[in-house]
């Protein structure tokens, strides 16, 4: 598959995403996602006062000048982790209003959709089971990415290694809403975007890069979750 698959999800994302039928799919996430961002940055900046205070404060008398680089730097490096991290925590939350808006768009798109069929308050709970699946998968594989990025030599590359994994992470978050809502095993949303990683990792550096964007982030959720709805219907017609 075309990597540029993965960015023409990506920017379909953003057409899809105002569309006047589905709008109000998305305000609901939207709140969501910026309580939990706001709070999560509100938080981590406390933790980055500190840190950088720690740094600079153990640098040896001569290197005093480092004190206008690094703290910028500092400041410049967590807000964006924490933007994302927090940013993907309020994905996994509103997850399931996420799963209706993802309906509603291929309902809107390509004139059909799965239907639920059961109460909202089942698809919670199955949602909130398949995002369980889905952080075992992520976990071992973020625990594998921090051991290599310690490994002299090796960890040179770190920031590659680690936006070749939030890419990935990000695409099989986003594009699994449409197997989900079919009630097909989340091993088939891995089977497909491996099938076609060219355009999962160009779709999911856009994602990644979208939720690195702090206090817009959680704005550009609903794009995501458009985009990546917009990619599994590519690749299964192409696959």
């Amino acid at each position: 598959m075309n990597p540029a698959a993965g960015i023409r999800a990506f920017t379909g994302g953003f057409r899809w995403s105002r569309h006047p039928s589905l709008v109000h799919y998305t305000w609901l996430p939207v709140l969501i996602s910026l309580i939990v961002c706001a709070a999560g940055l509100y938080f981590a900046l406390g933790y980055l006062v500190d840190a950088s205070e720690r740094l600079i404060a153990g640098l040896p008398d001569w290197l005093d000048w480092l004190d206008v680089l690094l703290t910028p730097l500092i400041y410049l490096i967590g807000i964006l982790l924490g933007a994302w991290l927090f940013g993907l925590l309020a994905v996994l939350i509103a997850s399931p209003f996420l799963g209706a808006f993802s309906l509603a768009l291929e309902r809107a798109a390509f004139g059909s959709a799965p239907e639920s069929g059961t109460a909202i308050w089942t698809d919670i709970g199955s949602s909130l089971v398949r995002e369980t699946r889905k952080l075992l998968y992520y976990l071992p594989r973020l625990l594998v990415v921090f051991l290599v990025t310690l490994i002299p030599v090796v960890n040179v590359a770190a920031p590659v290694i680690w936006l070749l994994f939030g890419a990935w992470t990000l695409a099989v978050q986003f594009a699994d809403y449409p197997t989900e809502n079919r009630q097909r095993p989340f091993a088939e949303t891995l089977r497909l975007l491996k099938a076609n990683r060219g355009a999962a990792l160009t779709f999911g550096a856009c994602a990644t890069a979208a939720l690195a964007i702090p206090f817009l982030n959680f704005l550009l959720i609903p794009v995501a979750v458009a985009g990546g709805t917009l990619l599994w219907h590519e690749l299964q017609d192409t696959g």
